[in-house]
C-alpha cells in the first residue's frame, strides 16, 4: 500500500510539474502565425475545414523549452477565443527550443468553417491527447 501511495504521490507531483510548466510556457514563447491557407480535408471519412499557418516560435527564456507532445500542443483560436485544434504539426515546430527560432507549418480542423476565422496560434497544456511518458 505504502508502494501504490508513493507512486501515486509521485505522478501527482509530476502531472502538477508538466501542468504549471506547459501553461509557464506561454509567458515565455512569441508566436508569430501567419495564415498560408484554407481549404478541406476529409479523415476517415469525416470532411472537415482546415487553416493552415506559417508559425515562427522565438524563446524569450534563458534556459532551453522543451516543446513536445508530453506536456502541450499548438492550438488555433480566434478573436472569441474559440480554439481549434491541429490535424498536423511540423516536426521543426517540436522539441528543444534554445536561442534560435523554430520555424514550420501547422494545420487546424473544424467540423465548420468557423477555422477560417482563426488568427492566432498558442501553446496550451490543455490538449486532447497528450502523450504519455514511456515507462
Amino acid at each position: 500500500m505504502k508502494k501504490l501511495t508513493k507512486v501515486l504521490l509521485s505522478s501527482l507531483v509530476l502531472f502538477s510539474f508538466s501542468s504549471i510548466a506547459a501553461e509557464d510556457l506561454q509567458t515565455k514563447l512569441i508566436i508569430q502565425a501567419i495564415p498560408s491557407s484554407e481549404g478541406t480535408v476529409v479523415v476517415e471519412g469525416k470532411p472537415q475545414y482546415e487553416k493552415t499557418f506559417n508559425v515562427v516560435v522565438y524563446s524569450k527564456a534563458k534556459k532551453p523549452i522543451e516543446l513536445t507532445g508530453f506536456v502541450g500542443c499548438y492550438k488555433a483560436f480566434d478573436e472569441k477565443g474559440k480554439e481549434f485544434e491541429g490535424r498536423m504539426v511540423q516536426a521543426d515546430l517540436l522539441g528543444t527550443l534554445k536561442e534560435e527560432a523554430k520555424e514550420g507549418e501547422i494545420s487546424f480542423v473544424s467540423d465548420d468553417a468557423s477555422v477560417y476565422n482563426a488568427k492566432f496560434v498558442k501553446w496550451s497544456s490543455q490538449c486532447p491527447n497528450l502523450a504519455k511518458h514511456p515507462q
